[in-house]
């Protein structure tokens, strides 16, 4: 388990069943972060966490962000920056549907889909991790980006979500944390809406093709609870 803390999982436990929380003075600290893509997502994560005694959720997004453009929208000096003043234990994070452009480097410009790119972005996202793990992260876990509307940003968030995910598995402290097998009924294909239990349809996606809804969010959240903390 790369919680913190047991006592996460037994607290957020009680947040599923609706059940009054244990009370503990040792309150631990999760900083939700992320791009446009996240926006949604922090608010519902943020408030399902802060209902719980022990757990303290703060998140910061930037919309138009993303690794590729540093030159634009700092995130590895906006990552310490947040890291030194909060001081999180664990960290969620979710971004790069931005990210299928050029991107600037001492070398030159080196486009999506050009020899390095894949190379240059691995490094910037391992050096993203790698702050949040010295600032003191001892869980991190980044969010998979969901399955895409138009069919030449899925290709181009797949080639992402690998990168990301090659590095997150050099390192104990990350997790990628799936995603797409929740907001699409079928993992790889994307749906504007998913089958709940009970056989009725739920819109979980905006117009865009690309975010989520307050509904996608809320159900998002809801797993990733399931999956990350009640374990």
């Amino acid at each position: 388990m790369k919680l913190a803390t047991k006592l996460q999982g037994i607290l957020i436990m009680g947040l599923l069943a609706g059940a009054s929380a244990p009370q503990t003075h040792a309150d631990s600290d999760v900083l939700i972060v992320g791009d446009s893509i996240m926006q949604a997502v922090s608010r519902s994560l943020e408030r399902a966490l802060n209902k719980e005694a022990g757990l303290n959720a703060t998140s910061y997004t930037a919309i138009g962000s993303g690794l590729a453009r540093l030159d634009l929208f700092d995130w590895h000096a906006q990552l310490a920056t947040l890291m030194n003043e909060r001081k999180p234990e664990t960290v969620v994070i979710m971004m790069g549907a931005n990210d299928n452009q050029p991107m600037r480097t001492e070398n030159g410009i080196i486009r999506f889909g050009e020899p390095g790119w894949n190379e240059e972005y691995a490094r910037r996202a391992g050096e993203a991790m790698d702050i949040m793990i010295r600032g003191g992260a001892t869980a991190i876990y980044w969010i998979e980006l969901p399955d895409m509307r138009e069919e030449r940003l899925q290709l181009d968030v797949t080639v992402i979500n690998d990168v990301v995910k090659s590095e997150a598995e050099k390192r104990d402290e990350v997790t990628f944390q799936t995603s797409r097998g929740i907001l699409s009924r079928k993992a790889g294909e994307y749906s504007p809406y998913i089958i709940q239990p009970n056989g009725m349809p739920l819109d979980i996606r905006s117009n865009d093709g690309v975010h989520l809804n307050r509904k996608g969010a809320d159900h998002l959240v809801q797993a990733l609870i399931k999956q990350i903390w009640a374990k």
